[in-house]
């Protein structure tokens, strides 16, 4: 799941919310709403996050599609 791998990756990185928010410029509260899984975030919203966290945009789209077949 998209939220699951989000936090994972965030974690990994010692990064806090508040950190990935600030460089992002996405809102803390939705990052936290992904990361609870309470929603799928827009295609441009992934790609600041993959960018963010040092990772491939197929490896965050990869956790959104397993969220669909669930």
């Amino acid at each position: 799941m998209l939220g699951t791998e989000l936090k994972k990756l965030r974690i990994e990185r010692n990064m806090s919310q508040a950190d990935l928010s600030k460089l992002t410029g996405i809102p803390q509260t939705s990052i936290s709403d992904v990361e609870n899984n309470r929603y799928i975030p827009k295609i441009t919203t992934c790609l600041e996050l993959a960018s963010a966290l040092d990772v491939d945009l197929k490896h965050l789209l990869d956790s959104i599609e397993d969220l669909k077949a669930s």
